[in-house]
């Protein structure tokens, strides 16, 4: 029998994504065998992430000020913007280093079974990022699956009402029902580079 607050431990570590029984114990032992200073700093470095980063003001980027590195980095290209579904996705695409003009986090799809949209917030925001820059041509990085796609046809409409500029989606290299969170840094390349007008 392992103690009570073994299992606690294993139980929180159990709640982290990606993370199952058998990796949950090993971490907690690892956790466990490490010295008070190691521990004090771990958590340190949690508290101190979870009170500082936010979502930028613009694009719902994390961020530890008002705008994060990319919406106020004079070099990026402003009049391109790419709709990703998370932040994941948004460095997954910066990882190419492929695309150089700025992002809008929707922060999740809509979920077309349950007929769940946006959160409204998310997308008044969007509207008035559309409102104040004049972008030129809008790449939609949903995944390729009904949420994805029935998402990508929502932010289109939104486009077309407020903007004028030319909308692309992810293509080649990207097949139907697939999630960017598993696509290669060169398949995600070739996506952005051969996207098509949508």
């Amino acid at each position: 029998m392992r103690p009570i607050t073994f299992e606690y431990l294993v139980d929180a570590l159990k709640s982290l994504p990606g993370v199952g029984k058998k990796h949950a114990e090993r971490i907690a032992y690892f956790l466990i065998l490490k010295d008070t200073q190691y521990i004090q700093e771990f958590i340190e470095r949690i508290r101190d992430s979870h009170e500082k980063i936010h979502f930028c003001k613009q694009c719902n980027n994390f961020s530890d000020g008002e705008l994060c590195d990319i919406c106020s980095n004079p070099s990026r290209n402003q009049e391109k913007l790419c709709i990703v579904s998370s932040i994941e996705d948004l460095q997954k695409i910066e990882d190419t280093g492929a695309y150089s003009g700025l992002y809008y986090v929707l922060h999740g799809e809509i979920d077309v079974k349950a007929k769940q949209s946006l959160d409204s917030s998310t997308t008044r925001k969007f509207m008035e990022l559309l409102k104040t820059h004049n972008f030129k041509e809008i790449t939609l990085a949903t995944n390729w699956t009904i949420n994805g796609e029935g998402t990508a046809v929502f932010i289109k409409k939104i486009i077309n009402e407020l903007s004028k500029a030319n909308v692309y989606r992810l293509a080649l290299g990207l097949p139907i029902n697939s999630a960017l969170d598993y696509a290669d840094n060169a398949t995600l390349k070739s996506a952005l580079q051969n996207k098509t007008k949508y």
